[in-house]
């Protein structure tokens, strides 16, 4: 592979692909761990899907400042403005999910009386009290968020693809990591 000019700094794309690896994982810990209930007992895969939540947002808000400070724009040479603006749309959206899902995954923990830590290491206090009503509600809304993202993860993989199979641009190879 030549080597490709890309706006994105080596931090960006290392944050990018860290993150690509925290959502796979924090998938997997969803589909594995038991339902949240009222009768739920903390266990390890709830324990684990919890710290990965915690340690996205906090990769993600690095991410979010990394980005303030080194804009990147994400528009591709010759693409059409529609393909742009379905770009900026889709990239905040990114942010938002993995910027807020974590915080109502929190709430629905602590709504649940479920402790919350950093892989047992550092305790959080509660997000929110014992069987709050809008915590309890935070919790199906970020299920929700987190399907969506699913999909959006889906899309954004089959336009990189698109862009480099069809279009035979630069906008998949700018973000892969260098050799």
């Amino acid at each position: 592979m030549d080597r490709v000019a890309s706006p994105y700094t080596r931090t960006a794309r290392r944050l990018h692909w860290l993150i690509v690896s925290l959502v796979f994982i924090q998938f997997i810990t969803a589909f594995t761990m038991p339902d949240i209930g009222p009768n739920v007992v903390p266990g390890t895969l709830i324990n684990l899907h919890l710290s990965f939540g915690l340690l996205i947002l906090i990769v993600m808000a690095i991410r979010f400042i990394h980005r303030l400070r080194h804009p990147v724009p994400l528009e591709a040479a010759g693409t059409p403005p529609w393909e742009n603006t379905v770009a900026r749309v889709t990239h905040r959206i990114f942010y938002f999910i993995l910027l807020v899902g974590p915080f109502l995954g929190w709430a629905s923990a602590s709504a649940h009386r479920l402790p919350v830590s950093l892989f047992g290491i550092i305790p959080l206090p509660a997000f929110a009290a014992p069987r709050a009503r809008w915590a309890l509600q935070a919790g199906d809304v970020h299920a929700w968020m987190m399907w969506a993202l699913l999909v959006l993860i889906g899309l954004h993989v089959a336009a990189a693809l698109y862009h480099h199979f069809i279009r035979h641009d630069n906008v998949l190879r700018r973000m892969l990591p260098r050799h």
